[in-house]
């Protein structure tokens, strides 16, 4: 529930989020801006970018919205550069950008693994690596990695997917620890099985989404809305001193060791 003590948590604060018109950065873009920060909202689907700005309950003025492929990085600096030049500074980075590709290892060809990993791993990278060249410069800045369920478990058909995920979580580590000096916080969300867009395939599939259903403890998959309270608390002065954590927001499911709730 948005009221006028929750939008003071991020008052006055400038937060980048990439892969803004995904149902994951956009429901992590509308947490931080309902907490009172401005918003630059970062996507390559310029369509589905203007539509999520849309819907995101900030005035015109403190909302900025760019089309940016994160593989490029020219594209990156420029996000950067111009959030800088509108708003000042940058006190918040969410690296939500991810695509998904699902096939059998053996089938995986170099380009199908260099596009998953240089969108969901060089491209995170190379956007906190400038943003941080900013936090620097102010001694302060929080970074919020989105990671996944599959940092901590295998499945199948997804080599490239999870293998990206894995890294995000060790290189927010050593983010972490690195510019832990520069009074910058680096951690990773990672959601469980979360119904959106890019996984309506596999929640299609009765067999498939029984299966996994029956491994959640709370009964029902994440909505990209579960995420909102942790993005905000990773982002605001409440958790100043956390960092290097990777935290899942997945109904139970790793704490329940893989068993069925039955």
């Amino acid at each position: 529930m948005v009221n006028e003590k929750n939008r003071q948590l991020l008052r006055d604060k400038v937060a980048v989020v990439t892969g803004g018109g995904g149902d994951i950065g956009l429901a992590m873009a509308k947490a931080l801006g309902d907490a009172g920060a401005r918003i630059v909202l970062a996507s390559r689907d310029r369509e589905r970018l203007g539509a999520a700005a849309e819907s995101i309950s900030v005035e015109q003025s403190r909302i900025l919205t760019l089309s940016v492929d994160v593989t490029d990085n020219e594209q990156v600096e420029l996000l950067m550069r111009r959030t800088v030049e509108k708003f000042g500074q940058i006190d918040v980075l969410v690296t939500a950008a991810g695509i998904q590709l699902r096939k059998p290892a053996m089938e995986f060809s170099r380009e199908d693994w260099d596009s998953v990993l240089n969108t969901n791993l060089s491209g995170a990278f190379f956007c906190c690596q400038e943003a941080a060249k900013h936090m620097i410069e102010q001694k302060s800045g929080k970074i919020i990695m989105v990671s996944s369920l599959t940092a901590e478990i295998g499945i199948p058909d997804m080599a490239a997917y999870v293998a990206g995920r894995g890294a995000i979580k060790q290189l927010s580590k050593a983010l972490a620890v690195e510019w832990a000096k520069h009074g910058i916080n680096v951690n990773c969300i990672g959601p469980g099985r979360f119904r959106t867009k890019m996984t309506e395939d596999v929640f299609a599939d009765d067999e498939v989404r029984n299966s996994f259903m029956e491994l959640i403890p709370m009964g029902r998959a994440g909505r990209p809305s579960d995420l909102a309270g942790l993005t905000v608390f990773l982002a605001s002065g409440l958790s100043d001193y956390i960092t290097g954590q990777s935290i899942y927001v997945d109904g139970g499911w790793l704490a329940s060791g893989g068993s069925s709730k039955r």
